[in-house]
């Protein structure tokens, strides 16, 4: 096994070419907020972690790494067969896609956001002189139109500006800043000793941005020789399962602990059974959850670190926290049960934040036993929190703002009106609409919730592990697209999107729908909570197969799904009449 550093250059020029990822890894994941987190970190010198490869010439299905990352991309479009032949040479990577593919598409590529073909990553290059609310210290951000000066495109550093050192860069830049200082008016302008303090943080943040293109030492990669020596395919798919099962690594929560035993030695005993208590439902909280829970609740802030609990101020916590524990402990089974039986939550695909969760407890622990209108709230309040991405960034400052709010005794209910203001004034939506249906990264959000509502349980809640759910087409896409020759914008539509278990999914004929639902009746199935429409339910015969029909239904059954939704997650607004969304 070597251990060797690598530029990212060169590892941006492997990709595609010799370097690609193995089938068995799961698609990319991150969030566009972890991939400025990581940019973040690049920049402020922070070590990244070591990457893991694989060279061999084994018969592996290989996929290319993505140069748009599309969250709703069909892995099979980026197998590449002649790469994956056995005796066609190349390198694997098994720890490190998120990092790599995140790296790709900042100085590469680029990003597919939610209406937007391409989106570029373009860096302030003024910025890092504070650190921001976010916890950013540097401003990177995607835009899909070029961005003015003084954001300065990354991609341009392999492109028109790779011939150019940093000192060229950062000249280049400060006489554009300089001009742009000498057109202020007296008032506005910097001060020369402000004016020399952004120059030097430019030329530090270009010196850094080369620096991590072309130098051998912000990067290292060990490589399994599998071309050299003997690593079975097993070997590696056993070292895969490691790297990527987490083990035993330490997380802010340990090192918390540690600075918390000396005052209560049972704080992490309790926190441990608290934790498992709420995984109970498949879900997969870590130790710093419950913690960050209790520093809101005791009005701390959602930020969570070990010097929180030093010195006085960190001993009177400790005896906050010790002395609250009892309503604590309450409150965190009412949230278990609140996940369990209201929101039947079983999975981590219908969750894009598990820090929404936080400011439920917070209301439960100023509320306790609430009733069914506030149980309601509560219910709409996580959905939106879901699909309009109310925590997507900022998050601790999104926490805290929200304790105020949330985090005292309302005998009015769930405050969702105060709620909704809240996240109006950040610029984010707050109300569902029908358009919003067929946002593709909402689909398992919004099928789950509608499963929920008409099964009362959870279709992720099964009794074979990978038997999840997989999304499936009722009016079959294939057919649809070739026989009537419809675009797939009416195709892929959530009129058409049911859910399906993974084992029955692998085993369904290709039936049209009359011929499949209608079988399916006549063996008892329940159909109807997939159909959702009582004539088709009740008359499966009726779906022919041809255009003006599958249109009725796909209209009829979005329109069902549009009134489920809308009573889930708008309950506080008078319903509107449906609209069609097919």
């Amino acid at each position: 096994m070597s251990y060797k550093p690598k530029t990212l250059f060169r590892l941006i020029e492997d990709i595609n070419s010799s370097l690609y990822l193995p089938h068995i890894q799961r698609p990319f994941v991150w969030e566009e907020e972890q991939m400025v987190k990581l940019f973040d970190s690049l920049m402020r010198n922070y070590p990244i972690q070591t990457l893991l490869f694989w060279r061999t010439k084994d018969e592996i299905k290989a996929r290319q790494f993505m140069n748009v990352v599309d969250w709703d991309a069909d892995l099979s479009d980026y197998y590449e067969p002649n790469v994956s032949k056995e005796g066609h040479e190349k390198v694997f990577v098994l720890d490190g896609q998120q990092r790599l593919q995140t790296l790709f598409a900042i100085f590469s590529g680029a990003i597919k956001p939610e209406g937007s073909d391409r989106a570029e990553a373009y860096f302030e290059v003024a910025s890092g002189e504070a650190v921001a609310d976010s916890g950013l210290q540097y401003s990177l951000k995607f835009s899909n139109s070029p961005l003015p000066f003084p954001w300065y495109r990354v991609a341009d550093l392999l492109g028109k500006d790779s011939q150019k050192n940093a000192e060229e860069l950062s000249d280049r830049a400060n006489d554009l800043l300089d001009t742009s200082d000498a057109a202020m008016t007296p008032e506005y302008a910097p001060s020369d000793d402000q004016q020399k303090a952004r120059q030097k943080q430019v030329r530090r943040n270009f010196s850094q941005l080369v620096s991590l293109l072309r130098e051998e030492k912000h990067f290292w990669v060990q490589e399994l020789d599998g071309v050299a020596n003997k690593y079975p395919y097993r070997t590696v798919l056993d070292i895969f399962v490691r790297v990527n099962s987490g083990g035993t690594k330490l997380d802010a929560s340990d090192l918390m602990f540690a600075a918390m035993k000396e005052g209560w030695g049972e704080i992490e005993e309790a926190i441990e059974d608290t934790t498992e208590l709420l995984n109970s439902t498949n879900l997969d909280f870590d130790k710093s959850f419950p913690l960050k829970c209790l520093l809101v609740v005791h009005g701390r802030g959602a930020e969570a670190s070990p010097e929180k609990f030093s010195g006085e101020d960190g001993t009177k916590l400790l005896q906050d926290m010790k002395a609250g524990w009892d309503r604590a402990e309450q409150a965190f089974q009412e949230l278990r049960d609140f996940l369990k039986s209201d929101l039947k939550v079983y999975a981590d695909k219908v969750i894009r934040s598990y820090n929404s969760f936080i400011p439920l407890f917070d209301y439960l622990y100023a509320n306790p036993k609430p009733n069914e209108r506030s149980k309601a709230l509560m219910r709409a309040y996580h959905y939106k929190a879901q699909m309009f991405g109310w925590y997507s960034q900022s998050t601790d400052s999104v926490i805290n703002g929200l304790h105020s709010i949330v985090g005292i005794a309302s005998p009015a209910g769930f405050p969702m009106a105060e709620v909704k203001n809240f996240f109006r004034s950040r610029g984010n939506k707050t109300d569902l609409h029908p358009t919003d249906l067929n946002t593709s990264r909402l689909r398992y959000i919004l099928l789950n919730l509608v499963y929920v509502d008409q099964m009362g349980g959870s279709p992720f809640d099964v009794k074979f592990k990978g038997n999840e759910p997989h999304i499936d087409h009722i009016y079959p896409r294939h057919a649809l697209l070739t026989k009537l020759a419809l675009p797939s914008s009416e195709v892929n539509t959530i009129g058409n999107f049911r859910f399906v278990g993974a084992t029955d999914n692998i085993r369904k004929r290709a039936e049209l729908p009359a011929d499949y639902f209608g079988r399916l009746k006549a063996a008892g199935t329940p159909i109807e909570k997939h159909l959702l429409v009582d004539f088709y339910s009740a008359v499966p015969s009726s779906m022919a197969f041809d255009a003006l029909t599958y249109r009725a239904f796909r209209e009829a059954r979005a329109n069902k799904i549009w009134e489920i939704c809308n009573k889930t997650v708008n309950p506080e607004s008078i319903a509107a009449p449906a609209e069609a969304v097919a």
